[in-house]
Parts: structure tokens; C-alpha cells; sequence
């Protein structure tokens, strides 16, 4: 599975490396996965799913000097805006933000890469 991402995803680790590695470790854990789900108003980065709930993501990747709460409020309003909540559904729909840190330490060779904030979005419809 790991051989399915790009070189470009492995080296340089853009939001999109980010979404596909996390689709891929929720495929394992056995969620039904879709990355860049289209909507009429736009594409989610991140939608999974079990038998009660869908979640649905927005991915935004941040340097350690960035400003994490700016890009959740950024990420939030993407998903208010785009109304990326809005499914013809019996799941209970549930919006995530979630930004991450993509930042290397001073030694060039070891990467520091974290979840910042998962914030869940109010109703989007």
C-alpha cells in the first residue's frame, strides 16, 4: 500500500501527502475512505466513514512560524463557505478542520511533522 504515494509525496510532504496518508491509515482501520470528495460547491480534502457517521476534512499544512489558529479559522471558514456538510445522508455529518505542522528541526534530515488542532465545524447548511 505504502508504494501507492507519489515520490513527490514522500520528499516533500504537501497536503495531499498528508490526506493520503491518512486515507491510507483509515483504509486499514477498515473506514470507508474518498480523498478530494466533489460537492457542486467545491472538494473536500478528506471524507471517511462507518456505518453511523461521515466525517469530512480540511486539510491546511502550516511551517512551525505560521499562524495555526489563522489557518483553522481559514480552513474553517473553506468548509462553511463551500458548505461541505451539506449530504444526502442517514449518517450523522460530522466537519473537521485539522491543520498540521510540516516543519523540519534544525538538522535537515529529521522531520518534525504534527497535528497543530482538529477543530469540528458547526453545521454547514
Amino acid at each position: 500500500m505504502l508504494n501507492e504515494f507519489s515520490y513527490e509525496s514522500v520528499v516533500s510532504f504537501k497536503e495531499y501527502a498528508f490526506r493520503d496518508v491518512y486515507k491510507g491509515m483509515l483504509q486499514i482501520l477498515g473506514y470507508n475512505t474518498y480523498a478530494e470528495y466533489q460537492t457542486a460547491l467545491g472538494r473536500s480534502d478528506l471524507c471517511f466513514g462507518d456505518g453511523d457517521r461521515l466525517y469530512i476534512c480540511e486539510f491546511k499544512v502550516i511551517g512551525k512560524s505560521d499562524s495555526g489558529k489563522e489557518k483553522l479559522e481559514e480552513a474553517k471558514a473553506q468548509i462553511r463557505e463551500k458548505r461541505y456538510g451539506l449530504r444526502l445522508t442517514n449518517k450523522e455529518v460530522i466537519t473537521l478542520a485539522v491543520i498540521i505542522i510540516n516543519e523540519n528541526k534544525d538538522d535537515k534530515h529529521e522531520a518534525m511533522r504534527e497535528v497543530a488542532a482538529i477543530e469540528e465545524v458547526g453545521k454547514t447548511c
